[in-house]
């Protein structure tokens, strides 16, 4: 699994567990049905701006969602290559301008 797939897992799972549907987590969010499915589907990552809309309409706070990301991953075995090399890039770009 990778990272958009695993936060997808977690955010069901939290969503389930507030006993909402993904219209009722929508409109808590401020976000449309369709892009609550494609995050639990795994085919977007929330913005940070979205992690805390999603944490606050959940009840809970953003980091307690990363860290089960987080944890998942690591269960898993395989942590997310596309992801670091992704971060990786970044990091030196961002020392490059410098």
């Amino acid at each position: 699994m990778d990272l958009a797939e695993v936060f997808g897992v977690v955010l069901r799972e939290h969503r389930f567990r507030a006993e909402l549907t993904q219209e009722q987590l929508a409109f808590e969010a401020d976000i449309r049905r369709n892009y609550v499915s494609m995050l639990e589907l795994g085919q977007h990552q929330p913005t940070l701006t979205m992690l805390f809309a999603l944490a606050t309409a959940l009840k809970c706070e953003p980091s307690e969602l990363l860290a089960e990301v987080e944890q998942k991953l690591k269960k898993s075995g395989r942590p997310n290559k596309r992801a670091l090399k992704v971060v990786r890039k970044r990091v030196k770009t961002s020392t490059d301008k410098v």
